[in-house]
């Protein structure tokens, strides 16, 4: 029987990439339907990677483990690497020149929605594998990746806000720490 409290659990752990990821992005300006996007993106991305994780068994993810972590390491730390530059380039110029940046592509969100969604994949392996029923993990899932990329980027506004680019380079350096952690799996 699953519990709802494991459920909820599981949920949120999972969501604590999406939520850092979310507070390293957030350092550029960005209206509501950019939140609600990058949100989407995140939770869809959890979504289905869970279910991927789930359909592909426990068989087909033996094939790709010895190799996925330097997958998300790579695209991690891509993403990390940018935003040091960006945080780099905004040290040097005048602040306002800063405030004249866009919200990243929708394309560089989805990208880092579902290079921050790899875990979900294993969980999804390891819900089929114990013959868990699996939509209400999938439900909150993808509440809680949905509500903790909000809560991130808006907290991310407020304090970048006050730091500018200094808080961009923070940014870059979860991103970079997560994409390190990717390897230690």
């Amino acid at each position: 029987m699953t519990s709802t409290v494991e459920v909820l659990v599981l949920g949120l752990v999972l969501s604590a990439d999406s939520f850092s990821a979310a507070v390293a992005m957030g350092t550029r300006p960005f209206k509501r339907i950019d939140a609600l996007k990058f949100a989407a993106s995140s939770g869809g991305a959890e979504v289905l990677a869970t279910i991927g994780g789930f359909l592909a068994g426990a068989h087909i993810i033996s094939l790709i483990s010895s190799v996925d972590h330097w997958i998300a390491f790579g695209l991690l730390g891509a993403v990390a690497i940018h935003m040091a530059i960006e945080g780099i380039n905004g040290l040097r110029n005048k602040p306002s020149a800063v405030k004249e940046l866009n919200f990243h592509s929708f394309a560089k969100v989805l990208f880092v929605s579902f290079a921050t969604s790899l875990d979900a994949f294993g969980v999804g392996v390891g819900l089929g594998v114990a013959n868990k029923p699996i939509t209400p993990y999938l439900f909150s899932i993808g509440f809680w990746a949905f509500t903790t990329t909000i809560v991130g980027l808006y907290l991310s506004r407020r304090l970048s806000d006050k730091f500018g680019p200094i808080f961009t380079l923070i940014g870059a350096v979860v991103l970079a720490m997560i994409s390190i952690q990717m390897l230690k799996i």
